[in-house]
């Protein structure tokens, strides 16, 4: 495998970093390619400051790090003209725990690191902020009696204190660095086309850029929410569409306890949500749910409302909108409908 053996509209791909093999031992060579260009947050602006060379599967995480980290930035930037402090947790790709606040950047961790914690077993962590020992310690050992191993981290900086203490045996803890995680918004996502190979060729299409805006006209809104709801609908909304479709995400309290991901079915991505927030021994009534598409029955819906789902997000599309619309007004659970031909969040189908 070499350069020559890759090319792309913008023309020759550059090797950037090898990687010692592909997602699996056998698929070997394997390697990072880029093409020239100014995005700071390109992945080879990304610097590894300490820890082996980052894998083929760390690098694809980091990717999908990077579209999760930069929705939310600029979900939050968009409705409430500021970003807030943000850190989430990966593994395949998708957000296991997930955390902002506006003034406690120490709160995101906590609020990351309790998400998920089976999951997060060997992930990957992004922070928009710098990692000096507090941010270390609650890392490495917040609500957990053994130390808490992960993959890598990646963050603006890191403290040679922070690296110390994080580090694992064999350096199998990567940090990476890039300063212009500190520095997000709504103009951080990334807008080049999407390419994926398929036998014989190649699929292409524009990348995924829809925001929620809580004031969209095309927004409809049945039932009030509360203000901390709008702000978990915002967190939701963000992790559900960049995560493997079909998905359901529940949030509380700016905090992601449940992705239900990559089911076959609404109902199945409701369920496997609520599993997940209950196996973490989250208290998830009156927690919201963003959908990644409309509910195509009342069944996903009805299940959500009866584990204590008390505000939903979701698409409108479904010959079923009316029963579904009905069912959460006699609940009394606020649902927002976006057109699924503006807002539908299909990921990684």
């Amino acid at each position: 495998m070499n350069e020559k053996d890759f090319v792309l509209g913008k023309g020759n791909l550059l090797k950037v970093a090898e990687c010692k093999y592909g997602e699996n031992a056998y698929q070997s060579p394997a390697a990072l390619f880029g093409v020239e260009t100014d995005d700071p947050l390109s992945l080879d602006k990304f610097q590894l400051v300490s820890g082996t060379p980052l894998s083929y599967n760390n690098y694809c995480d980091l990717d999908r790090l990077l579209q999760t980290v930069t929705h939310i930035a600029a979900t939050f930037d968009l409705n409430c003209g500021s970003t807030p402090y943000i850190t989430v947790g990966v593994k395949h790709g998708n957000a296991c725990g997930a955390g902002v606040h506006d003034i406690d950047r120490h709160e995101t961790i906590k609020r990351t690191v309790t998400g998920d914690p089976q999951a997060l077993f060997g992930g990957l962590v992004m922070l928009n902020f710098a990692v000096d020992v507090e941010e270390a310690e609650l890392l490495l050992s917040y609500k957990t009696e053994v130390r808490r191993l992960l993959d890598g981290i990646i963050a603006p900086w890191f403290s040679p204190e922070a690296i110390e203490l994080l580090k694992r045996k064999g350096d199998k803890c990567r940090f990476v660095a890039n300063n212009a995680l500190s520095e997000l918004d709504c103009h951080s996502l990334d807008k080049e086309p999407l390419v994926r190979y398929v036998r014989g060729g190649f699929l292409g299409q524009p990348n995924y850029t829809y925001i929620l805006d809580i004031n969209d006209p095309d927004l409809k809104k049945y039932g009030q929410v509360k203000e901390i709801q709008e702000y978990d609908f915002m967190l939701a909304k963000a992790i559900c569409d960049t995560s493997n479709s079909n998905t359901i995400t529940i949030v509380k309290d700016s905090q992601l306890l449940g992705n239900g991901v990559g089911q076959q079915s609404r109902i199945g991505g409701a369920k496997l949500a609520i599993r997940t927030a209950k196996d973490s021994c989250h208290n998830y009534s009156g927690a919201v749910a963003a959908s990644d598409s409309f509910f195509p029955f009342t069944d996903g819906v009805e299940t959500l409302v009866v584990a204590g789902i008390t505000a939903i997000l979701s698409t409108s599309g479904s010959v079923n909108d009316p029963k579904v619309i009905d069912y959460c007004n006699q609940c009394e659970v606020p649902l927002w409908l976006i057109p699924d031909t503006k807002g539908r969040g299909f990921y990684n189908h």
